[in-house]
């Protein structure tokens, strides 16, 4: 099957790329979050505050995600302080609330260094979107339903080198606890091949994530220990037309190994994809067309529309999954501190012959103060 995925992938790779319809996995650039460290600010106190507003809405009406809306805000308040040029020491609150729903106070801590290109977090991590990992096998929808992540990340970043190791702590057990641990870690390495400056850019994508649940002090006799991790590797090009225009495409082959005690699927312990994404930027505004295409793929982590299995019913099961997504994308920095992006993504599942669309609207504002 990945053979024949392989093909399928090529073939529209050279058509839209013949027709210049060019662009990249989702930019979610706009929903990020940094704690900056900065050699200038040794030995003051600081304060910062990120507001994100979201309304996402997804109608949906197939055997894998049923449609629901997710609608309401997050504020992060912190205090810091740099008792040196590369340490930062950040503590506050994570306040969420859904409209017409409960809302939710966790208090955050994050100890950041940073040596030239070299940092690293223990606490509260830069995580979420922030980890640039693809969508079959990171949700988007985690940015506002699992925005905290708590544990350790190492990250290197220079103008032809991003690299993001981190592991997510998601459940504490004592012992006798009903439940088992939880964790996920990650990996996303990007390497650029060429000089930065060119206007045709080639990079490689190495990407993987690792989620397990297990333990040998709970008393949880009723779930087995779960393994499972996915990976990928990919090649993004681009090439900037003008200070407005952009082409990028990037393509990716995909895997699912299961090593666990229980299966998804019965003698199945892996799967494979592919994925690509083929669009055209003119200024803030990407036209977009993503193709993907799976057999026995699980990405516990990921979007759920990619998955082959149901969510909202896990006894449902597909052995093979092909979509096509065109979207439209918006994206503008409003009065120089507000960031916002709007989106409209139709899915088309040309196996079950379904259409269905979700549509979304984000709202991100950031303020930082340092003084003594």
């Amino acid at each position: 099957m990945i053979k024949s995925s392989v093909l399928r992938l090529i073939y529209f790779s050279v058509l839209f790329w013949v027709n210049g319809q060019l662009f990249a996995q989702v930019d979610n650039s706009y929903l990020n979050q940094h704690i900056s460290v900065n050699e200038a600010d040794s030995g003051k106190f600081g304060f910062s505050v990120t507001v994100f507003n979201y309304m996402r809405n997804t109608e949906y009406f197939n055997n894998i995600e049923l449609g629901r809306t997710l609608f309401g805000y997050q504020v992060s308040p912190s205090f810091s302080y740099q008792p040196t040029g590369n340490i930062k020491i950040q503590g506050g609150v994570f306040v969420r609330n859904d409209f017409g729903g409960e809302t939710t106070v966790i208090p955050t801590f994050t100890v950041k260094t940073k040596y030239r290109n070299l940092e690293m977090l223990l606490g509260t991590l830069e995580g979420a979107t922030s980890h640039q990992i693809i969508e079959p096998m990171f949700d988007i929808a985690r940015n506002i339903e699992h925005r905290l992540e708590n544990g350790f990340q190492l990250k290197y970043q220079k103008p032809k080198t991003f690299l993001d190791v981190w592991i997510n702590w998601e459940k504490f057990i004592e012992r006798g606890s009903p439940y088992k641990e939880q964790f996920t870690a990650g990996l996303n390495y990007t390497q650029l091949l060429n000089n930065p400056t060119h206007q045709f850019k080639v990079y490689t994508v190495l990407q993987g994530m690792l989620s397990h649940a297990g333990g040998q002090i709970d008393a949880d006799m009723v779930n087995k220990l779960t393994m499972r991790a996915n990976y990928t590797v990919g090649l993004k090009t681009s090439y900037e037309i003008s200070k407005k225009q952009k082409v990028i495409f990037d393509a990716y082959i995909l895997g699912y190994k299961d090593t666990g005690d229980t299966l998804v699927f019965k003698f199945q312990d892996n799967g494979s994809a592919v994925f690509s994404n083929i669009s055209y930027q003119y200024s803030n505004l990407q036209f977009m067309l993503s193709y993907f295409e799976s057999r026995y793929f699980i990405s516990p982590r990921g979007t759920a529309i990619y998955q082959c299995q149901s969510i909202d019913d896990p006894t449902y099961k597909t052995y093979s999954r092909r979509l096509i997504i065109p979207r439209i994308i918006y994206n503008k920095t409003l009065f120089n501190q507000i960031q916002m992006s709007a989106r409209f993504e139709p899915v088309i599942d040309t196996i079950s012959h379904i259409f269905d669309y979700s549509y979304s609207f984000y709202l991100k504002y950031y303020f930082e103060k340092t003084f003594r």
